[in-house]
């Protein structure tokens, strides 16, 4: 035996399911109290139990004395692209990393480049030579830039040296050249 209904008396179905799931829900609503009514039960203290303390009003908090304007290091631009700017603020040398993506050279030379600078504990910025508000900068400062070029970059934004193909040694003795200058 199979069951089939015709189209208007599944519409039909499908409006009471519907109408019965909101009765329902007013229902538990209603008897909740969240509809603004009054809860079904109300629970009354027992006789001689004491009811719990009110808290006391919180005080205001006093108004905080206005802080003293704090003025900001004066930042001398070193003429870099920000990137390069940003990270001569927080370290004395910074190895610059120029590299086209994609290249295996230059992904090697640039990987080289990020361990010299951490073993020398120095910035690292990697720099994309598509780039070319970023590489025009450098080249303005350096001179001609090839990809992939390593720039060892001191503080105040001295160009110390540029090399191309590399590894991580020879850029962490430039950046300890770099430091021993000063």
């Amino acid at each position: 035996m199979s069951l089939t209904l015709n189209p208007p008396t599944r519409v039909a179905a499908l409006v009471g399911a519907l109408v019965l799931t909101g009765l329902a829900a007013v229902v538990l609503l209603v008897g909740r109290g969240a509809l603004g009514g009054e809860p079904a039960a109300s629970v009354t203290p027992a006789p001689g139990a004491t009811t719990p303390a009110t808290p006391a009003p919180l005080k205001p908090k006093p108004a905080a004395a206005p802080r003293a304007a704090v003025k900001p290091k004066p930042r001398v631009p070193s003429g870099f692209p920000a990137k390069i700017d940003r990270a001569l603020r927080y370290n004395r040398v910074v190895v610059v990393s120029v590299s086209m993506p994609g290249a295996a050279v230059d992904s090697i030379v640039r990987s080289e480049a990020r361990a010299g600078a951490k073993a020398a504990r120095a910035g690292f910025v990697a720099v994309s030579a598509t780039n070319e508000r970023v590489v025009a900068g450098l080249v303005a400062k350096t001179g001609v830039l090839t990809a992939p070029a390593v720039v060892v970059i001191e503080r105040p934004g001295v160009v110390a040296t540029t090399f191309s193909v590399t590894d991580a040694g020879t850029i962490a003795q430039a950046v300890a050249q770099a430091r021993a200058r000063r």
